[in-house]
């Protein structure tokens, strides 16, 4: 089925080309070489190098997805790249990787200093239990180096392997499953300052909503655009596949179009949000308004749809997956709803498409409590078919939502923590991806030591030798996921304000962590010395007004603050001025 030929160009160069079969796409990948001393040329299907001092080979690969002639193009590189020399493309590389590379850094102090071992051997020393610190770092950065290389704006978003798949038919064909891997892809993104990685998801959004449109349309009826489970390179929008318990899900865009919220929550870029986010995620919400449907009890809810690949026992013992209104539709609404109204308010535009997003959410039902003191998956409070399903689809409400909070809403953190505990006890956390969410959720609720675990766990039994998750098979989900579990245990601004070491496990009593990024336009570095926080500098990237909270009551070296005590937190209420920086020490007893 895939139509391949390799031939020689030039004197110096071959060229591999094909064609991923009689509908697929064309590719073509051009090696081209310079050489010290001896001799460099073509024989047959091969490049020979022969009695050389030295070789530098140069390498571009190209498909007609984005090229008319993907041959030309990557021709045109290799000449280029050749032309400037090993050198200079070495060092353009340096500056572009560590200009976003170096934003963040990371350490752990260990008490003992680990032997130099490789990864795979220190990867085993950490699974037999022994402590190493310095390996949490190491695995911190490795995921944001993952990002950098598989997600740079003009490029494609990071898909379900990034760009490290090996197979001619991988598994679920490297697309982008949207009831969870793809947007946990993206979850470090802004927190780990690598916000111009985010932009490539972005881009793929606006494809999404061209065919997700017409999708709407015809399948539905309805106005805006809608997207399933799961869409590829080309940005297919229909349901995919035949197990009704993944494809008959219409939330997948509306759940992307939150990270552009994100995006603007954090870099606070007023022309982002009225020309790229605000659109999206109106024409995302104009689609529920006409979807929802009036249930027996009266409350707008989604039907048909699903709780995303989870099953559940009706009353008379059969099995189903069709329902209406599931937990998980309903949170990813009220963060969409919300978001919007928020922004008509910062745009001060569409006062009754505002007016109307208010009075649906006045009629979608809250979040309700089980028979197990769990989270309701389901509007009626059905029994899993399995207890322990990787998904945890009910729980978005606290990560990646904010509307289950320790503070504001304890009787469903609670719930959360309940829900969380049913699940792991009947095997829950068994995929990689699976139990890097785990640690959020634990995060979130600020138990820092059941987070570490679940680290311990993810790198112990989901991690492969080269570092790289395993589903099982090999996911890259698994690693940005896990990443962004180390970032929320040491930062949060989910809540409208900064909690500055929310889940800091006693495994991580000494250490700093420098240009982690929080909403409101602000990026931080902290300190920390015992278990507590030694000091805090914040970073504007814009002016206005921020909330931190920490378990400390804290101070503003030469700077004026508003103090406040809120729940079990203190708050420092802080107006900050763009380029300027902020020094905070706890104030100690």
């Amino acid at each position: 089925p895939f139509e391949m030929m390799s031939t020689k160009i030039s004197l110096d160069g071959i060229l591999l080309a094909g064609q991923g079969g009689p509908d697929g796409v064309h590719y073509a990948a051009v090696l081209k070489g310079t050489n010290e001393g001896g001799r460099l040329f073509n024989m047959g299907h091969s490049l020979i190098v022969q009695a050389a001092d030295s070789v530098t080979l140069m390498l571009a690969a190209n498909t007609s997805f984005r090229y008319d002639d993907p041959k030309q193009h990557s021709t045109y590189q290799v000449s280029n790249a050749l032309s400037k020399g090993y050198v200079a493309v070495r060092q353009d590389h340096i500056e572009d990787y560590q200009a976003l590379f170096g934003r963040v850094s990371l350490e752990l102090t260990d008490e003992d200093v680990i032997p130099d071992l490789p990864t795979n051997e220190r990867l085993k020393r950490f699974a037999s239990g022994k402590k190493d610190n310095g390996f949490i770092c190491l695995y911190f950065q490795f995921g944001r180096y993952l990002m950098i290389s598989c997600s740079r704006p003009g490029a494609m978003p990071a898909n379900l392997q990034g760009i490290w798949n090996q197979e001619m038919t991988p598994p679920w064909e490297s697309k982008y499953t949207i009831n969870i891997n793809t947007q946990m892809n993206y979850w470090p993104a802004e927190v780990c300052n690598l916000s111009e990685c985010h932009l490539p998801l972005f881009d793929h959004i606006e494809r999404i909503r061209e065919n997700g449109s017409a999708t709407a349309r015809i399948l539905y009826g309805c106005r805006g655009f809608v997207a399933h489970h799961n869409v590829d390179l080309w940005a297919d929008t229909a349901p995919v596949g035949e197990s009704i318990s993944s494809s008959m899900w219409p939330m997948g865009a509306a759940w992307l179009c939150l990270h552009l919220w994100d995006h603007y929550q954090f870099g606070r870029e007023i022309s982002f949000l009225r020309e790229k986010a605000y659109p999206l995620m109106k024409a995302a919400a104009e689609f529920f308004l006409d979807y929802l449907s009036e249930n027996p009890e009266g409350y707008l809810v989604t039907s048909p749809s699903i709780s995303p690949e989870n099953q559940y026992i009706s009353a008379d013992g059969s099995v189903g997956t069709l329902c209406m209104g599931p937990a998980m539709d309903i949170q990813i609404l009220r963060e969409l709803f919300n978001a919007l109204i928020d922004s008509c308010d910062i745009l001060e535009t569409d006062r009754s498409f505002k007016f109307r997003l208010a009075q649906t959410l006045k009629r979608l039902p809250s979040i309700q409590i089980g028979k197990h003191g769990q989270i309701m998956e389901w509007s009626e409070d059905y029994d899993e078919v399995e207890p322990g399903h990787r998904h945890i689809s009910h729980l978005f409400a606290l990560h990646p939502g904010s509307q289950i909070s320790v503070s504001s809403t304890p009787s469903l953190a609670v719930a959360a923590r309940k829900t969380l505990e049913r699940r792991l006890a009947h095997g829950g956390g068994h995929t990689g991806w699976s139990r890097a969410w785990i640690i959020n959720f634990w995060a979130r609720l600020r138990e820092g030591e059941k987070a570490y675990d679940n680290l311990r766990e993810l790198l112990t039994s989901s991690t492969l030798p080269n570092l790289f998750c395993d589903h099982p098979p090999f996911q890259i989900d698994g690693n940005f996921g896990g990443i962004a579990g180390i970032a929320e245990m040491l930062l949060q601004s989910h809540e409208g304000h900064i909690y500055l070491l929310p889940a800091l496990p006693k495994s991580w009593p000494n250490g700093h962590v420098k240009g982690l990024r929080a909403r409101g336009g602000v990026s931080l570095d902290i300190h920390w010395q015992d278990g507590e926080m030694d000091n805090a500098v914040v970073h504007a990237e814009k002016s206005g007004k921020i909330t931190i909270r920490s378990k400390d009551r804290l101070k503003v070296k030469d700077k004026t603050s508003i103090e406040a005590y809120n729940h079990d937190l203190h708050s420092l209420e802080l107006q900050i001025e763009e380029g300027h920086f902020y020094v905070l020490f706890p104030i100690k007893p």
